[in-house]
């Protein structure tokens, strides 16, 4: 598992030309968590699965929370900072040959959105699997028309209602190709939740 600028990462299929999946995990897991969904999701697609920098329960995390489970807004920004720093590093290299489309779950969904806001121009596009605003307060910066995708379960413990609303308007207040879904599930992934991403991916000739 090759290890750049602090982070290790697992890459596959890289053969395609397509834009490349970037997979960040939930917390408490690992770079392994979302490749099966990249595999049934976009079998001919290019992906880099990460592993969060920060140790966590039994796995990894992209950033910290409090004791009280809110966001710890200090360490989500320079854990950005070295994400972003990372990816500049891989597209130099050319191990993503073009800007990744970001896939993000829980946590992961959290640092994806944290990128759009900080670094925008390193996404071809993104999709945010349970998030919350990385900056409920301020505005992201204009990316007219970049495709976003975002799902939220109507029975999630670790989510209130208005948590994803607050992610999508943001997201169309910055003149963003906005997609929003609220599935029948809790904090999971949905059964039908591969598909919608697959089909969406399609729609918007990502």
């Amino acid at each position: 598992m090759p290890n750049l600028s602090g982070f290790y990462f697992v890459a596959g299929r890289e053969c395609f030309s397509s834009p490349p999946l970037l997979l960040l995990h939930g917390s408490g897991r690992s770079e392994a968590e979302l490749i099966p969904l990249a595999d049934e999701v976009a079998p001919q697609r290019p992906y880099m699965s990460l592993r969060g920098g920060v140790e966590w329960d039994d796995g990894f995390a992209f950033f910290r929370r409090n004791p009280d489970r809110s966001l710890d807004y200090d360490d989500l920004r320079e854990q950005t900072a070295l994400l972003c720093r990372f990816l500049d590093s891989t597209i130099e290299q050319r191990l993503l040959r073009q800007s990744p489309i970001l896939l993000g779950f829980s946590n992961g969904a959290i640092m994806a959105a944290s990128i759009m806001h900080t670094r925008p121009d390193l996404a071809s596009g993104a999709i945010l699997l349970r998030p919350l605003s990385p900056a409920p307060g301020e505005a992201f910066p204009s990316i007219p028309d970049l495709p976003v995708l975002i799902t939220a379960g109507e029975n999630d413990e670790r989510r209130h209602p208005d948590d994803s609303a607050l992610v999508k308007t943001q997201f169309e207040n910055c003149h963003a190709d906005v997609s929003g879904y609220v599935l029948p599930t809790g904090h999971c992934l949905h059964e039908s939740e591969a598909g919608l991403i697959r089909d969406w991916l399609i729609q918007k000739g990502i």
